[in-house]
């Protein structure tokens, strides 16, 4: 029987609450969680270990299965929701006795690289649907190619640089005659101490001048860019053609007004549903037709001056930060988009 296949990681709330609404309308799906290898057939009652590779057969061409699960089948829609999965946990063959910890560690290595190859081919070339939500192999973008590309689409974004010194931060801060802000390059940071009683996460800060003094003269390369004097934030969901913008008033709130990830849970950030300027629309569809993303979450500032500067997109990013403040119920609305074309032939 032709499924829906839900591609995600076991502790994914929304996909838990997209799941709940094929459970109320009984449409067969299939969840696969990718991160604690576990394969869900609703329909069928199926719980099977996956991605452990125990039993596996591919013929080319012919079929792809893992675990007795078929991999050829087609599906009326798949939800890359959380396509990622890591090898670290995967079984590793053993290896001969006395082999050097540099030849062990370089086998080891050789095997995860070949794992991740399969799942590529797995995921890339076996799996198909009429209808797809998101990426199957690429879940993240490079942060200073999206800025560039969004440059070149004359989307607006803030002055950046990426320097190594501090001689290169002042002569920065001279040329946009403003304070400065630093982000990740990659992702932010988020861990726990040894003792697991306190969470460290990386934020973007502004760089005042009791941070600055501390700041050694060389330093590993950083992103740097201009601090923009913001009316609001704004957070974007895209899936498909349909934009879900809420607007963030972080801007009052010294706590959150440099990155209103530092929520006040006793003064919480007023919230609105917005909707983006139809040019930056188009242009924003571009983009994501450039990157090949047809889903995402989207982060935005109006400035004072009326401006709207694009900061980056997240391909995964959570979207019930916007569904549930401004009622726009976008759970409910990503199973319809999912199950669409089962509708128009029933």
């Amino acid at each position: 029987m032709d499924k829906h296949l839900i591609v995600t990681q076991d502790r994914d709330g929304s996909s838990n609450e997209v799941c709940n609404w094929f459970y109320r309308y009984n449409v067969p799906f299939k969840r696969l969680n990718l991160d604690s290898y576990k394969i869900i057939d609703r329909n069928n009652d199926l719980y099977l270990d996956y991605f452990n590779f125990d039993d596996i057969d591919i013929s080319i061409p012919g079929k792809t299965k893992v675990n007795d699960e078929n991999f050829t089948e087609k599906y009326i829609s798949i939800w890359y929701r959380r396509p990622s999965a890591s090898v670290e946990n995967m079984v590793i063959d053993q290896t001969e006795p006395g082999l050097s910890r540099f030849l062990l560690n370089k086998i080891r290595s050789n095997q995860k690289s070949e794992l991740k190859e399969l799942y590529k081919y797995i995921f890339n070339s076996s799996l198909q649907g009429s209808v797809v939500l998101g990426n199957r192999l690429k879940t993240r973008v490079n942060k200073l190619e999206i800025l560039s590309l969004a440059n070149k689409l004359s989307i607006c974004i803030p002055k950046t640089r990426v320097i190594s010194k501090k001689s290169q931060i002042l002569e920065f801060q001279k040329e946009v005659n403003n304070s400065l802000i630093t982000k990740s390059i990659y992702e932010p940071i988020a861990a726990m101490d040894d003792d697991l009683k306190q969470r460290h996460i990386s934020y973007t800060n502004e760089l005042t001048e009791s941070i600055l003094d501390k700041i050694p003269d060389y330093f590993s390369p950083s992103l740097v860019q201009e601090r923009v004097e913001k009316d609001f934030e704004i957070r974007t969901f895209v899936m498909g053609e349909n934009f879900y913008s809420m607007a963030i008033f972080s801007q009052n709130n010294e706590k959150t007004a440099v990155d209103f990830r530092r929520y006040d849970r006793k003064k919480p950030n007023r919230n609105i549903p917005f909707t983006l300027p139809e040019e930056l629309t188009i242009k924003i569809k571009e983009l994501l037709k450039i990157i090949g993303f047809n889903t995402g979450s989207i982060d935005i500032i109006k400035s004072k001056n009326g401006k709207y500067y694009f900061l980056e997109i997240n391909s995964v990013g959570q979207f019930g930060m916007v569904s549930k403040p401004c009622n726009y119920n976008i759970e409910y609305h990503i199973y319809k988009y999912l199950t669409r074309n089962e509708e128009k032939t029933s």
